[in-house]
């Protein structure tokens, strides 16, 4: 077991740290010492053995307790947050480091994590669980594309997935989730579901349920990334974050909820302003109301 604060002796020096258990099983010091080094050259400490905990980085300190777990070649590891103490940096540098080390080890691995970013990107199946109850279990991608419900919907993916109140109703050949609140032109959008949808959403007409949409499944209308699909929504800009190649743009009212569009690092959104997004509906998601609504288009 890898324990979130490390657990590392204060007193003893980072290769006696590694191979205490190993002397309490009575192993042979060739053993133990062969044991030490190979663990140390994998996670590349082999420069810190002589050194105490104190003396070490956070990161160091985190090799050093999963070299202590690697020397008793257990059948199983568990890492309980393993990485919830190091810096923003470290922490994607380390989890790197875990993940090639558990591709050259394979050796079966129980990750703990509040951190969805981090078991998206190390775990081979997902686990996402809520007051002690598995809402889903799966392949990374899978959970993502195909959630069960609102929570592990809203839970897995950044920014967090938007959720809208309203109902679908039939227009003509078409059926269109009509939300509950008005957008900023004083009318509800109707977003209409492209033909291949139909056959999930026809039997939901009239219901209450609530629409989710990712960040990612929009597209500002009449800006740089073109004029997207027919499923037009206008919103009020509360405020924006530049990320680079990309643009976080917050909005929304009290009625509507809080909105995150991420859109393309050209847009001319500013707060106070309006935007006109368009929303890919053939990837949005149609729940039961609910925290724990069920996934009904999954």
């Amino acid at each position: 077991m890898v324990f979130q604060n490390y657990a590392l002796y204060p007193h003893m020096t980072v290769y006696n740290n590694m191979a205490f258990a190993l002397k309490l099983r009575g192993m042979a010091k060739s053993e133990i010492d062969a044991r030490v080094r190979a663990a140390a050259a994998t996670l590349g400490i082999e420069g810190l053995l002589d050194r105490k905990p104190k003396a070490l980085s956070g990161g160091q300190r985190q090799r050093v307790a999963v070299g202590r777990a690697i020397v008793r070649e257990p059948k199983c590891f568990l890492f309980d947050e393993p990485l919830s103490n190091l810096d923003a940096k470290l922490r994607v540098t380390t989890r790197a480091e875990l993940k090639a080390l558990h591709l050259r080890l394979r050796t079966t691995t129980i990750y703990v994590t509040h951190d969805q970013e981090e078991a998206m990107t190390l775990g081979d199946r997902i686990v996402v669980m809520s007051n002690g109850l598995i809402q889903q279990a799966g392949p990374p991608l899978e959970v993502y594309h195909k959630p069960a419900n609102r929570f592990v919907a809203a839970f897995v993916g950044m920014p967090p997935m938007n959720f809208f109140d309203g109902t679908i109703e039939r227009r003509g050949e078409q059926f269109a989730f009509v939300p509950a609140a008005a957008d900023a032109t004083g009318r509800p959008a109707a977003l209409a579901f492209p033909a291949f949808r139909s056959g999930k959403v026809s039997g939901l007409v009239g219901r209450p349920v609530v629409l989710g949409v990712r960040p990612q499944m929009f597209r500002e209308v009449g800006g740089a990334e073109g004029e997207g699909s027919g499923a037009v929504i206008t919103m009020p800009v509360r405020v924006t974050e530049p990320l680079g190649d990309t643009v976080d743009v917050f909005c929304g009212t009290a009625a509507q909820g809080h909105v995150v569009a991420r859109v393309g690092a050209k847009t001319k959104a500013k707060a106070g302003e309006t935007i006109v997004l368009s929303v890919d509906m053939g990837e949005a998601h149609v729940f039961e109301p609910g925290e724990f609504g069920r996934n009904l288009t999954a």
